[in-house]
């Protein structure tokens, strides 16, 4: 009986969570910080998932959080840094971010937030088992970016060309199924990409003059950042925009559309924590959630003239007065 409590006792000392004189070290890499007035940030709800699962900030935790502030050029720099600190688990959010932290370190669990395919990508060998020391959300911004042009022309139906702003460095596979679905709804597409916030205005001008009567904001992270410059941007051409996080349409788009982002965050919670007291990434399963949300700014709608039909209003999770 005295080695069994022996053994006991062992296994506490080593438990995570037991371990009060450790402290676990997590890093986050992102292309920009959450803007402001945002109520669900990616450090606030991992650090409220973690706390639950006994990891509490200043106590036995320590993250460290590195932005690029929409430069994709200071990631790598921002990934080097990070890797110096020598963390238990790396948090990267975007595929440029994925990237630049794989080339720092390879040993590290990582938990990703991408829009991509991760089996296509390598990551992962595949969603159910990934094999490796890379797990995490998988959000379905390819195909969100299709479904935003579906249903900005179902609140515009007598339209018959929309524009696109993306940025340059994410164009490609989106860009191509946002035309994709432009050709399946018999509709044309104009398109404008953008690297920074000062070219916002003269995209959305040039898309007005092309006739787009309305724009979806492609999906990713510097856009976001900026939505109330993109918002301001559209509503001075009066052109309906779509954009993809909820708060976006709190900032001034006329709709938002995409996934519940505060369940995004609080699943990588669940990822860290799960890989703090133990867990191996190779055997958890990467996530793609399939719920949407739909938000709707009837006041951004009346700033840009856009009467929004009643079938349309019938689908909002929420509607903002």
């Amino acid at each position: 009986m005295r080695w069994l409590l022996l053994l006991l006792v062992l296994l506490a000392a080593a438990s995570p969570a037991c371990a009060e004189d450790r402290v676990w070290r997590v890093g986050l890499l992102a292309n920009s910080p959450p803007p402001a007035g945002v109520a669900t940030t990616w450090r606030d709800e991992i650090l409220d998932v973690l706390r639950k699962h006994g990891f509490a900030s200043g106590k036995n935790l320590d993250l460290t959080e590195s932005y690029s502030d929409g430069d994709t050029d200071r990631l790598p720099q921002l990934a080097h840094e990070l890797a110096a600190i020598n963390a238990d688990v790396l948090v990267a959010i975007s595929w440029e971010s994925v990237r630049a932290i794989l080339v720092e370190s390879q040993t590290t669990p990582l938990v990703v937030v991408i829009g991509q395919d991760p089996v296509a990508l390598g990551l992962a060998a595949s969603l159910a088992r990934p094999g490796g020391k890379v797990t995490g959300v998988i959000f379905r911004t390819i195909e969100a970016d299709a479904k935003r042009l579906e249903i900005l022309r179902q609140a515009i139906p007598s339209a018959r060309r929309f524009g696109y702003l993306g940025i340059s460095s994410e164009a490609g596979s989106k860009l191509e199924s946002v035309r994709r679905a432009a050709d399946r709804l018999g509709v044309e597409l104009a398109t404008r990409l953008v690297d920074r916030p000062t070219e916002y205005e003269a995209a959305f001008a040039e898309l007005s003059k092309e006739g787009a009567a309305g724009v979806v904001i492609g999906a990713n992270q510097p856009l976001a950042t900026h939505s109330s410059e993109v918002a301001a941007a559209a509503r001075a051409q009066r052109l309906p925009t779509i954009c993809e996080w909820a708060y976006m349409a709190r900032a001034g788009c006329v709709f938002g559309f995409g996934h519940n982002l505060a369940y995004g965050q609080r699943r990588v919670g669940e990822y860290v924590a799960r890989i703090l007291e133990g867990a191996r990434p190779a055997e958890l399963p990467m996530e793609r959630p399939d719920a949407w949300t739909l938000t709707i700014n009837l006041k951004a709608a009346e700033a840009v003239g856009l009467a929004i039909p009643a079938s349309v209003m019938a689908r909002a999770d929420e509607v903002i007065e």
